[in-house]
This record gives C-alpha cells, sequence and structure tokens, in this order.
C-alpha cells in the first residue's frame, strides 16, 4: 500500500478513476471491515485502485482538544491494517482548522472528484462532510448522481442489540471488557511498543516482566489480564498487569507482561500485547508472599481462560 500525505499530493495518481472509502477507521473494526470489503469489491470488478480517504490527526483531537481523545491505534498500525484489508492506497488528509472549513460541496469537487477521481464511494450510512458537517448522506447522493459517481452507504454492523463504533470499544476497554472488544473488532486490542527496562522485581520473585509504555494509544482500565505475546513471529501465553504497581509505591502507568513457561530475553525487542480476558483489579499487597501468592493464582487462571482462543 502506497501512503499519500495529502489528496493535493495524489500528482495524478488516479486520473483512470479509483473507488474511494472514507473515515476515521480507528481500530478498523468490524463496521470499518465491511466497508472495507465493499469498496475492494467494486475496485476488483471495475480494475481500479482501492483508495481510503482517511485524517491525521483524528478530527476530535483537532475541533476538541479538551477532549484528550485516546485512539484505539496508532497512525502507523492503522495503516498497517488498511493495506491487511486490501487498500492500495491510503491518502492521509491533514485535519486541521483551514480544512474544517472546507464547504460540501468544495470537498466533493476538489477532493473526491479533482484529486482522487473517484468512480464509486464506500461510506457508512451516518457518513457527514464538510464544513460544521454541512454534507449529509442525502446531500453526497445527489452529489454522486450529477457526477455519475456510484455511492454506497452501508448500514452500521451491529453486535449485542448495538452499533459497533470505535467509541463503544473504548467504552468497553475502559471498562476492561476486552473480551468484548475482541469481538468488535474482530480480533484481541493490543499493544505494540519496545520492551524497556523496569524495576526489575518481577525476576527476583520468580515472574520475569517485559515491560512497555504505551502512552499513545488508549489506556486500558487498570488490572491484570490474561494475554498473549507475539514476538519474531510466534505467540506466546501470558498474563499482563496494566497499572501503576502500588505494592512497591511507583506512579507511572505501564503494561508488564509475564510470558508463561519461557525464559527470553527482550530488552529493546518489539512486543505486541494482546488482551484476551480480564483477570482482576490492580491492588496493593500487604507483603511480597502475598504477592507472588496471587500471581501464582493468576497465572493458573489465564493458562485456564487462554484454552478457549485460537493463537
Amino acid at each position: 500500500m502506497k501512503t499519500i500525505s495529502g489528496s493535493s499530493q495524489s500528482n495524478n495518481e488516479f486520473t483512470d478513476g479509483s473507488v474511494v472509502a472514507i473515515g476515521n477507521f480507528d481500530g478498523i473494526h468490524l463496521g470499518h471491515q465491511s466497508i472495507l470489503a465493499e469498496a475492494k469489491g467494486h475496485a476488483e470488478k471495475l480494475g481500479l485502485p482501492l483508495v481510503v480517504y482517511t485524517f491525521n490527526p483524528h478530527p476530535t483531537l483537532e475541533l476538541k482538544p479538551q477532549s484528550n481523545l485516546k485512539l484505539l491505534m496508532t497512525y502507523e498500525e492503522k495503516k498497517e491494517f488498511l493495506a491487511r484489508y486490501g487498500a492500495d492506497f491510503c491518502v492521509e488528509e491533514r485535519f486541521d482548522l483551514s480544512f474544517a472549513a472546507l464547504s460540501a460541496g468544495d470537498f466533493f469537487e476538489k477532493i473526491l472528484c479533482q484529486a482522487l477521481h473517484a468512480r464509486v464511494i464506500v461510506v457508512g450510512d451516518n457518513f457527514t462532510f464538510g464544513r460544521k458537517r454541512e454534507g449529509s448522506i442525502s446531500v453526497l447522493r445527489e452529489f454522486c448522481h450529477d457526477a455519475s459517481i456510484k455511492l454506497c452507504a452501508l448500514p452500521p454492523v451491529e453486535w449485542e442489540n448495538g452499533v459497533i463504533s470505535s467509541s463503544r470499544i473504548r467504552e468497553a476497554l475502559g471498562l476492561g471488557q476486552v473480551s468484548d472488544a475482541a469481538l468488535m473488532l474482530g480480533r484481541p486490542f493490543f499493544y505494540r511498543s519496545e520492551v524497556i527496562h523496569g524495576d526489575k522485581r518481577g525476576r527476583t520473585i520468580g515472574f520475569p516482566t517485559a515491560n512497555m509504555k504505551c502512552k499513545e494509544k488508549f489506556p486500558l482500565k487498570t488490572g491484570v489480564y490474561a494475554t498473549s505475546v507475539l514476538w519474531r513471529g510466534a505467540v506466546y501465553p501470558s498474563v499482563t498487569n496494566v497499572g501503576v504497581r502500588p505494592t512497591f509505591g511507583a506512579l507511572d502507568l505501564r503494561v508488564e507482561t509475564h510470558i508463561l513457561d519461557q525464559t527470553l530475553e527482550l530488552y529493546g525487542e518489539l512486543l505486541e500485547v494482546r488482551f484476551h480476558e480480564h483477570i482482576r483489579e490492580e491492588r496493593k499487597f500487604s507483603s511480597i508472599e502475598e504477592l507472588k501468592g496471587q500471581i501464582s493464582s493468576d497465572t493458573i487462571l489465564a493458562r485456564k481462560l487462554l484454552r478457549s482462543w485460537n493463537f
């Protein structure tokens, strides 16, 4: 997949036409995947490239900076997954106040028609565009009709009597409901980071951990989770603590993962930790021995919970 930094940099890449999927695509959940699959089908049928048109930064971060929105994926992870789902190009538009002031008509004409040469546009049926969201689906349908562009406005994907959305997934993760989030994402939520040096207490009590800082992404509810670790193409069962380590008086949020039945040198290595089930809340222990006993219980439960997951 080729990334283009803004529609103005397309350099006549799409003069023969394109199929365009539009959205923020944070998390690339099952609803997003339905849009990408629909768009890919049209692209293959017409022999045209699938162009995903998305934004950096996320519009909410520009329009409502006080929201302190944390994303389900980094921008690089999002582009990686867009490629997995068949995108040929990712046009990553810079979202700023100048862009936000663009009218719906100018957005359609200058970007979708003149820059991307869209022949098919695929969006969710709640899609809005242009200054102050003045462009609705009915407006887009009228524009597309006049320009002889096919519009596919897909209904949302539902799960458990509700619409799957990035905000609903954030809500689940904030409650520690990682198994629910995985069902809406179509895969487990994950943190990916280089392993850093920690306090090295884990190895002194028989449970060495790989320590990661994942400030860029949505912060999970603190606690202990049954997880798996992807490292160098192999997947290992693990148990992970997300929290501040209150037993030791620490303050910074950290992700600490103990890989079961393995002794690996991981400092400086890139790990992906996937969250499958919530085990318990993080809490302060009265002694190291009490902590060791609880970790032993956590690993036993993690093994049991992970039996039902297909890595």
